[in-house]
């Protein structure tokens, strides 16, 4: 064996074992994680609006299109949380947590998805660009960035445009602390998004 080969098959042979890498997947599946429910309720007070939402599933790039748990420890950098992964991807997440706290709610005549053959009054469309962790002044942080486009499903015109950009702290890093502030960030985003429809469809 030539001294140039051996030392590559160290080299790969060192990769096996340094933490965090890994030549061959690991046998046992990972995690699969859930982002809590929002825990919204019909309000009080609120006006009930003669209209049926769709909820179109968010265009999102990569790394956001993806089940993986995401964080962003530098400014330029993504990295991923190792065996853990969401049980589908972010976008489908977003667009379930929506409809679920627009559906609760209860003032909206009906609330569906692109894939439903209900005919529907308006329909959101969004960008998600921001769904992951990163370091906050107290620790770690969780960030939910959406662009939402509010359309006349008659007319085809837009109605209303917001960006929400929704920042909540974990209350470790323990990846468990991190999913549980994804899921008061999403319920914020929930309340938030909740908020803009009702001003938009009854100003």
């Amino acid at each position: 064996m030539t001294t140039r080969l051996a030392v590559a098959l160290a080299t790969i042979a060192m990769m096996g074992v340094a933490p965090g890498c890994t030549v061959f997947p690991d046998h046992e599946p990972p995690r699969v994680m859930d982002i809590p429910t929002p825990g919204l309720s019909a309000q009080d007070g609120a006006s009930t609006l003669d209209k049926t939402v769709r909820i179109d599933t968010p265009q999102a790039t990569e790394p956001f299109d993806s089940s993986r748990i995401l964080t962003k420890p530098a400014p330029h950098e993504y990295q991923i949380y190792g065996d853990v992964r969401w049980r589908d991807t972010a976008p489908v997440l977003v667009r379930e947590i929506l409809i679920g706290a627009l559906r609760q709610d209860g003032r909206f005549q009906g609330v569906v998805n692109e894939t439903s053959p209900t005919g529907s009054d308006v329909t959101l469309i969004s960008d998600l660009y921001g769904f992951h962790s990163q370091p906050g002044d107290s620790g770690i942080q969780v960030i939910v960035s959406l662009y939402a486009q509010l359309m006349d499903n008659r007319s085809r015109t837009t109605v209303c445009t917001k960006n929400f950009r929704v920042t909540t702290d974990a209350e470790g890093t323990d990846i468990d602390q991190v999913v549980k502030a994804f899921g008061h960030g999403s319920e914020e985003l929930s309340q938030q998004m909740l908020g803009w429809l009702s001003e938009c469809l009854d100003p």
